[in-house]
């Protein structure tokens, strides 16, 4: 089994000591090293403490809570948020980054996206989890969006290894061509039905080749096919009528500006795939 190494965020606010929780449980389970990270911004360097001291009590506070953890595997820095994570994610070679989904002036329940948050998301060159609740982190039913695309195959099965006890529902959107235009274009109304069938099948028939070429048990796969458009109260209407437990997707194609417009209304957690 690959060694896996875990980085996770944290301000020290409720949100990001939860953050934390999910983490370890994650790290435990895979018995992964778990790295913590937590960057003083540089306008707080105004305070009397310096930067030595605030490692001190933050590691002290951390190893109460968590003792677990260790200290070798704690970094507190100053600078930038986004740039040091991004560059502590390179030199410890992780794997997962973990963090939440707002900073300590927001609670769960209000479910925002940080603009620091999806910046962190975007400079990441590893999968991102963003933790969205407090609920335990042990998925049992996972939503994954494909679009067939090698990046989709990759963090399906990214996913599957991340949660193998889950069962993956792959969900495949796709549209008709809108029946005002086809009219406009001369199709007859038995045009248009048989050309309407014959995209619906084309659509089947790939995500069952899609599904099969992945060589996941199939017990713990199904292939979902939908029509309508992408846009996330149709995704997490899907999402709740199977009972998901997490959200995985790609942020490539035409998911680019899905994927953070799904995170801001995801009540559930949200494993992100940057390509």
């Amino acid at each position: 089994m690959t060694h896996r190494t875990f980085l996770a965020a944290t301000d020290f606010s409720e949100t990001g000591m939860t953050v934390l929780h999910k983490a370890l449980t994650l790290a435990e389970t895979h018995q992964a090293d778990l790295h913590v990270i937590h960057v003083v911004e540089e306008s707080w360097f105004t305070l009397k403490q310096d930067l030595k001291s605030i490692r001190e009590h933050s590691w002290n506070v951390l190893s109460s809570q968590f003792p677990q953890l260790h200290k070798k595997f704690f970094h507190c820095l100053q600078g930038n948020v986004v740039r040091e994570i991004a560059e502590i994610a390179e030199q410890i070679g992780a794997t997962l980054l973990v963090i939440g989904s707002s900073g300590e002036n927001y609670m769960f329940k209000e479910f925002l996206v940080g603009s620091t948050t999806k910046s962190i998301i975007r400079n990441s060159s590893i999968p991102v989890l963003v933790i969205k609740n407090d609920l335990p982190l042990n998925p049992r039913q996972i939503l994954i969006p494909t679009n067939f695309s090698d990046h989709s195959r990759t963090a399906i099965l990214e996913t599957a290894s991340l949660f193998p006890q889950a069962e993956l529902s792959l969900l495949n959107i796709y549209n008709l061509p809108f029946e005002g235009r086809l009219r406009t274009y001369g199709f007859t109304e038995d045009d248009i039905l048989e050309y309407q069938m014959q995209i619906r099948q084309n659509e089947e028939l790939a995500a069952e080749r899609f599904a099969a070429s992945l060589r996941l048990s199939p017990e713990k796969v199904q292939m979902l096919t939908r029509k309508g458009p992408l846009n996330p109260p149709l995704f997490l209407e899907t999402s709740k009528s199977y009972g998901t437990d997490l959200i995985s997707i790609h942020t490539s194609g035409s998911y680019s500006f899905f994927a953070f417009d799904l995170l801001e209304e995801a009540d559930r957690d949200v494993l992100i795939f940057t390509f």
